[in-house]
């Protein structure tokens, strides 16, 4: 079976500050990241990891770096990790970007529009969302059936990731905890998969959740 341990990215400045980074945006790792970055790299250097995947945004890049770097690996950048993009909302603050994607939402499912094609202006939804993060997952257990693989994505990606293992609900993917530098891990072939872990961050310290 593959092993996979699916990271979120380490705190950024904007983590700490409440702003959206999502689908686009980027920021510096707050002193508390670059700690956590070490934490984790000291958490999974044990582990025979033989290929880590990530977000091609830069705090996904990063944070594997932190980790690839001690198993002399290089991280596989790719696209269909990004965070789910809320559209003309992703410049707003997160909880009020967030709280009027879910309040558009809910008012076009009473308007009785299909959940599946109601998107943010210009954005995707949790199903787009679902799509390109399965095709991605789907592809590196593939390449990689009995190896301990690395996924380093964001809160909103990993969401979907564990969701998706569980067999949740699209609408039930973004209850599942996912704090900075936290883990998952997965067991996955072609026939059974199994959740060891979720949102575990018993490697972090001081605070640095």
């Amino acid at each position: 079976m593959t092993k996979l341990i699916v990271v979120r990215h380490c705190q950024t400045e904007d983590n700490a500050a409440g702003k959206m980074q999502g689908y686009h945006n980027d920021s510096c790792f707050t002193e508390e990241g670059k700690i956590q970055a070490q934490k984790l790299l000291d958490r999974l250097k044990s582990e025979p990891i033989k290929a880590v995947y990530c977000s091609d945004l830069g705090r996904a890049f990063k944070t594997a770096e932190a980790i690839a770097s001690a198993h002399g690996l290089k991280p596989i950048q790719l696209q269909e990790l990004r965070e789910c993009d809320i559209g003309d909302w992703r410049d707003l603050p997160v909880k009020e970007g967030i709280g009027k994607w879910i309040e558009y939402y809910e008012t076009q499912k009473k308007k009785g529009i299909k959940r599946e094609i109601i998107r943010p202006p210009n954005g995707e939804n949790s199903f787009d969302h679902q799509v390109r993060v399965k095709k991605a997952v789907k592809r590196i257990v593939a390449e990689h059936p009995n190896d301990v693989v690395v996924i380093v994505g964001h809160s909103g990606t990993n969401r979907v990731i564990v969701g998706s293992f569980e067999n949740k609900d699209p609408d039930e993917f973004y209850n599942v905890g996912q704090s900075n530098a936290c883990i998952n891990i997965i067991e996955t072939d072609e026939n059974h998969s199994k959740i060891i872990s979720v949102n575990d961050t018993r490697h972090l310290e001081n605070g640095t959740n």
